[in-house]
C-alpha cells in the first residue's frame, strides 16, 4: 500500500496517530499498513478509543500499528496484536487514571486483552487489543503486568 497523507479513521483518532512511530521514522523504516490491518485499525479506535475518548476525554496513543521491522525494532512480543492493527497502547497520567480506564475498558468493552503495564524504570500504560472478528476476544485482563521493556 502506498504512503497516505493523513486523514481520520474515527472521528478523534487519525492515521497518522496510530502507525506514528519514532523508532520507524528515526530508522527510516516503513509503518504502513496493508487494507486488512488499516480495517482493524479503524476498528480498534470505533470500539476502544472512541468509548475512551468520550468517558476520559483526549486519549493520548503511545503505539498502535506496527509493521514487523518496528515491532522487531522496539523488542514487541513476536505475536503482537499491534502488528495486525489491532492493539494500542494507552499514555496514563497517573496510576488512579490508568486503573480507572482499566474498569470502564473491562466493564464496557469487548476487549481481547487488557493489561496494566509498567516497566523497571516506574512508566505505566494500558495495553489494549480488540480483535477485527468478535468471537476471537479472549477478554484476558492482568491488572498488574510487568513489562520486559
Amino acid at each position: 500500500m502506498a504512503k497516505k497523507k493523513n486523514f481520520m479513521l474515527t472521528p478523534h483518532f487519525s492515521y497518522e496517530e496510530m502507525t506514528r512511530s519514532t523508532w520507524a521514522q528515526t530508522h527510516r523504516i516503513d509503518n504502513t499498513p496493508d487494507e486488512l490491518q488499516l480495517a482493524a485499525l479503524i476498528n480498534l479506535c470505533r470500539k476502544l478509543g472512541e468509548p475512551l475518548h468520550e468517558a476520559f476525554g483526549p486519549i493520548r496513543v503511545n503505539s498502535g500499528f506496527r509493521s514487523e521491522a518496528v515491532n522487531d525494532g522496539v523488542h514487541g512480543v513476536g505475536a503482537s496484536k499491534h502488528l495486525s492493527g489491532e492493539a494500542m497502547d494507552i499514555r496514563i497520567d497517573s496510576v488512579e487514571q490508568g486503573k480507572q480506564m482499566f474498569l470502564f475498558i473491562r466493564k464496557n468493552i469487548d476487549f481481547d486483552q487488557l493489561l496494566f503495564e509498567y516497566n523497571r524504570a516506574g512508566a505505566v500504560w494500558i495495553h489494549c487489543s480488540v480483535c477485527l472478528d468478535p468471537k476471537q476476544n479472549r477478554h484476558q485482563a492482568i491488572m498488574n503486568y510487568r513489562s520486559g521493556k
